[in-house]
């Protein structure tokens, strides 16, 4: 005889399906009246009503389950929830037993499903309560067992468990439980298409799938949904969103802790082989070529090595020229090799005409052991500059140019007019005629500080006090963050008060998520030791002066937005002139109150314009497509013909505003201009204008078939008629050279359709 509340009474109570089924659906679910406990079993109520009410009454009467007299639902008892988890752990003991669910895990192994590894990582992952982790495994694990899926993998249980939160309105849990990755689509559409890019390879298709992974981890789990809704939706732009979690975008080395044997390119000095300290400068130039190698893994855009020429010169004490000239050529060769065809990770070299005043009366140990000032190597830094212009006038050995680096060139008043410095000017235009690849930073505007430098993604940092070199060497460009204009007009509205309100709420944005890149950054490099070389110590500081380091904000479709909220293009009167700077004045005021370094730039890092204008016209901001992409990385739309002479003032005036970054490209009409004309020009320009950097275009085609270049845009080599896609065309597209071979379509379409200029 079974006696109620006897062990033998209980286990017969359980003996039953149905009554098994109520005790977990009321262990998963909580409490449930009569009714809702029917309809989840799938039990006809008008049929079954006296069948299930004779089983509900024996777990009552086993003291496995209560009604609440006010609610009239039924729920467990302490002693019901224990033999309901005890059911629960005899079938899933069961069930591994038979190996009735298998599991795939993400550790390439098959397992027996086991409902505790959902709790686990519920628990661990989510920071979910244990209870709460408990409820959400047990209904994965019925929906799982009704699906009869024999073979599961891990993917797919988070996927049920994903659901079941989204159900439950738990979308918290589930925003950090989502598993990040590429569908198996995507991955095959990557692999396929991996040829069409410029330089196709197997390392090229696994970075790309990464790349994603990086982006979406960002996205959901670095950043606040706030911003990362605002880079979704198009209002702004987060630049190098796959290296966002992971490296500033750009450095500004100080070569000679490194050619003087402080510290070593790789930062440890215990992986790569190292030479003593350099005494020679084919030495000096092996450890650099190193450095620039090493610090490609740690960087998302370029490098920039300031006073280049200036640090190398005493290391030619001596030479003849000839050998210097030698050297630097080999040095360029190898260079371009190693940083294997790459058009998103190169080099900028900081030169300068002669030795700076800030640096004439400074000492230092020369590379013989005897020491000098930087003033007595005038004449040597001149050479080194020479042979870096010769260098690159050569071609390589089937008449390719060589396009890194870049240099960039500080034009200062004595260096410009000095007797010394002509000569080397002049080769500076040869080279500028011929390929083009050369910026020059006018250190006499009014605006620029005594020392300002450019990167090879063009943006700018300068110095801000007495100590120049803590300032301009060392540091970073965090990253970029792009503000869309026209969305804000659009939405504005001709409002002024609310396009202030609306850029206001983008720009607090933008400076919130590079405050989180900044706090990134410092875990990774020196929590996470991700960057060995940017930790390693100089002096008493680590190498990556990350609080010298800035972020900048940048901005898309000025002429577009002024024209929207105006009806007036920005060329036409003062009110929209003064309408664009005072949206340039509102970013400055915010970097100005804000302990970070933050700038505002002309310039983004990757071309985006094409990225937001579609999203304007999916979002219906845009009725109709009257421009094909927002203007970017100028002030004035380059495909409008307007006078060179106000194009170059109002651009004068933005630069003036932009201290993160900014280029005036002069993009020339066939025939170029001949030295002496660039030599009148470039006087002018920095005698009269505030312009604080330019460059000039000359577009040019080369023909792999008979390897000779031809200057201006053709479909087939005017030599030998090939019309082949082997075919490159180089320009400057968003300010940096590059062959056609890497072109996006946008970029493309920029190229294709910028109005020259004949100076």
């Amino acid at each position: 005889m079974k006696f109620e509340g006897s062990l033998e009474f209980i286990l017969s109570s359980i003996s039953n399906e149905i009554r098994v089924e109520v005790l977990k659906l009321i262990n998963r679910e909580g409490p449930l009246s009569f009714t809702e406990i029917m309809e989840k079993l799938q039990m006809d109520p008008k049929v079954h009503a006296g069948k299930f009410g004779y089983h509900l009454r024996m777990l009552i009467e086993a003291d496995l389950v209560k009604s609440d007299e006010t609610t009239g639902k039924y729920y467990l008892t302490p002693l019901g929830q224990e033999v309901s988890n005890l059911v629960y752990s005899i079938e899933d003991i069961m069930r591994r037993k038979k190996n009735e669910m298998l599991v795939r895990t993400s550790r390439l192994t098959i397992e027996p499903f086991d409902r505790r590894k959902i709790v686990e990582a519920l628990v661990r992952e989510a920071n979910m309560p244990r209870r709460l982790a408990d409820v959400i495994s047990k209904e994965a694990e019925e929906r799982l067992k009704k699906s009869q899926i024999h073979y599961l993998t891990a993917a797919l249980i988070r996927e049920f468990v994903n659901a079941i939160l989204l159900e439950r309105g738990l979308e918290e849990y589930r925003h950090v439980l989502t598993r990040l990755g590429q569908p198996v689509y995507d991955v095959t559409q990557t692999i396929k298409n991996a040829a069409l890019h410029g330089n196709p390879s197997p390392e090229a298709v696994h970075s790309t799938a990464g790349d994603a992974v990086f982006e979406e981890y960002m996205l959901l789990k670095v950043i606040p949904r706030t911003i990362a809704d605002a880079h979704l939706s198009g209002a702004i732009h987060i630049n190098n969103a796959n290296y966002w979690v992971l490296r500033p975008a750009n450095i500004f080395h100080d070569i000679r802790p490194f050619i003087n044997g402080k510290i070593y390119p790789d930062g440890s000095g215990l992986i790569l082989p190292y030479p003593r300290p350099s005494t020679s400068l084919k030495g000096a130039l092996l450890i650099i070529t190193s450095l620039l190698k090493n610090s490609l893994n740690y960087i998302s855009t370029s490098q920039s090595i300031p006073l280049f020429n200036v640090f190398l010169a005493p290391f030619i004490k001596g030479l003849q020229k000839e050998e210097v000239v030698k050297t630097i050529k080999e040095f360029i060769f190898y260079l371009n090799l190693l940083l294997n065809g790459s058009h998103r990770y190169r080099v900028a070299l900081d030169l300068e005409l002669g030795v700076p005043n800030f640096l004439e009366n400074m000492k230092f140990i020369g590379p013989d052991g005897n020491k000098y000032v930087y003033g007595d190597f005038f004449k040597e830094s001149l050479i080194i500059l020479e042979a870096l212009v010769e260098a690159l006038m050569e071609t390589d050995g089937i008449s390719k140019p060589l396009l890194n680096p870049a240099l960039f060139i500080k034009i200062r008043k004595k260096g410009l007019i000095l007797s010394e410095t002509q000569e080397c000017l002049m080769k500076i235009y040869s080279l500028l005629r011929k390929f083009g690849n050369i910026y020059f930073i006018n250190q006499e505007a009014q605006w620029q500080t005594d020392n300002a430098v450019y990167n090879l993604d063009l943006s700018r940092i300068e110095t801000n006090s007495k100590d120049w070199e803590r300032s301009t060497l060392r540091v970073s460009i965090l990253d970029n963050i792009t503000i869309n204009l026209p969305r804000v007009v659009y939405e504005a509205k001709g409002d002024d008060d609310k396009l202030k309100e609306r850029l206001s709420e983008l720009i607090e944005l933008s400076i919130e998520a590079l405050n989180i890149k900044r706090q990134v950054m410092e875990e990774r490099i020196f929590s996470n030791n991700l960057a060995p070389l940017f930790r390693e110590k100089v002096d008493g500081s680590s190498y990556l002066r990350l609080n010298e380091s800035l972020g900048i904000i940048s901005y898309i479709g000025l002429p577009e937005a002024i024209k929207y909220h105006t009806g007036n293009d920005i060329w036409e009167n003062n009110d929209s002139l003064n309408l664009a700077k005072s949206i340039m004045n509102l970013i400055n005021q915010y970097s100005n109150k804000i302990k970070m370094k933050i700038f505002p730039s002309s310039i983004t890092f990757e071309p985006v314009s094409k990225r937001l204008t579609d999203l304007d016209i999916k979002s219906g901001y845009i009725k109709s497509r009257e421009f094909k992409y927002y203007t970017e990385y100028s002030n004035l739309p380059l495909n409008i013909a307007i006078e060179l002479k106000k194009r170059l003032k109002i651009e004068e005036e933005f630069q003036k505003l932009t201290r993160g970054g900014h280029l005036f490209d002069f993009r020339l009409e066939e025939p170029a201009p001949t030295e002496e004309v660039f030599a009148n020009y470039v006087k002018r320009i920095i005698e009269t204008l505030e312009i604080g950097l330019f460059t000039f275009t000359r577009n040019y085609v080369y023909c792999p078939r008979c390897r000779q270049i031809s200057y201006g845009f053709y479909s087939k080599c005017p030599s030998c008629e090939y019309d082949g896609e082997k075919l490159m065309l180089y320009t400057k597209v968003f300010g940096k050279i590059k062959p056609s071979i890497f072109w996006t379509t946008e970029e493309r379409d920029f190229a294709t359709s910028a109005i020259h200029y004949i100076l």
